[in-house]
């Protein structure tokens, strides 16, 4: 069964949704867990990608995009999963992808913005249906 955890920021700037999941991602690798962050599409995934470059000076947090061959532990993608293993899933998108269970654990970030507050809520729901 797929473990989903919430995490629920004070802030109500979406990026500060960027920068957590980009925390979130770093810790993942020093893990050494493979991760896929879902965005909703290929623009929001290059900004991630140049985001997560700068989030921290002396951070290097090895990724790829989906249109990209050189692997990575860490892929940003916005269409269809490529099932390639990675068993963090952190879900940036709008809705839950319906290949989310494939995953050992799912991370939703939550800000409090009306709208990402209102889709978390949905995501929450069906989750837990």
């Amino acid at each position: 069964m797929t473990r989903v955890d919430f995490y629920v920021l004070e802030q109500d700037a979406l990026m500060a949704r960027l920068h957590y999941a980009c925390r979130l991602t770093e810790k993942a690798h020093q893990r050494q867990h493979q991760v896929v962050l879902a965005v909703d599409n290929e623009q929001a995934a290059k900004e991630l990608s140049e985001y997560m470059w700068q989030f921290k000076p002396e951070s290097f947090v090895p990724h790829q995009l989906q249109t990209e061959a050189t692997p990575a532990p860490i892929r940003i993608i916005w269409s269809e999963d490529d099932e390639q293993q990675h068993d963090i899933l952190i879900n940036l998108k709008n809705e839950v992808p319906a290949w989310f269970s494939r995953f050992q654990r799912v991370m939703e970030i939550v800000v409090q913005q009306e709208q990402c507050l209102k889709q978390t809520r949905e995501n929450f729901q069906f989750y837990r249906d």
